[in-house]
């Protein structure tokens, strides 16, 4: 009975392109254009605006923000591979909601209270998405890994239809159980 030679180590996944080329250069640009129009922003708005839908606003704002939770966490529970998208987004929403509370916020005890809700919640909870999110795209990224080392060692047509021809695709014949 001979032992069967070991599997060689996965190897990293290929690096997939799947955007197009002109991509990454639109949005770095864009990106660029953006700094002296807040610039501009920054000078010529009015340091006061009274908005007539504040309070939709805002609650629209927190709707995304707990369906973001919510699909980070429906995620987590379904091992599901937009994971770290839903907890990319939470992270993000946690950060404006952070940063806009603190900075709309009436001076004293308002502020005080939102500087405390930024601190000790919503910008922890933050961290801990983009954790989530990072471990995620691991996971995915091993996964995906494993995936083409399956399909390299069984190309197509040479598929097993179950786990003991799986077994025996992989032994040798005097290896097999009988």
């Amino acid at each position: 009975m001979s032992v069967p030679a070991p599997l060689p180590p996965v190897p990293a996944p290929p690096v997939v392109h799947r955007s197009p080329r002109w991509a990454a250069p639109i949005f770095f640009a864009l990106g660029l254009v953006l700094i002296p129009w807040t610039l501009w922003l920054a000078v010529s708005l009015p340091t006061r605006q009274l908005a007539s839908h504040y309070d939709a606003a805002w609650s629209g704002f927190d709707v995304a923000l707990a369906a973001s939770l919510i699909a980070t966490g429906l995620g987590l529970l379904r091992h599901a591979t937009w994971t770290q998208s839903a907890g990319a987004a939470a992270a993000t929403l946690l950060v404006c909601d952070a940063w806009f509370d603190v900075t709309l916020s009436a001076p004293g005890r308002e502020q005080v209270i939102a500087a405390a809700t930024a601190t000790l919640v919503e910008l922890p909870l933050a961290v801990a998405c983009v954790v989530v999110a990072r471990q995620s795209a691991l996971v995915a990224d091993r996964a995906r890994g494993y995936v083409a080392y399956m399909r390299r060692l069984h190309p197509r047509g040479r598929r097993a239809s179950s786990m003991r021809e799986a077994v025996a695709m992989d032994s040798e014949p005097e290896d097999l159980p009988s």
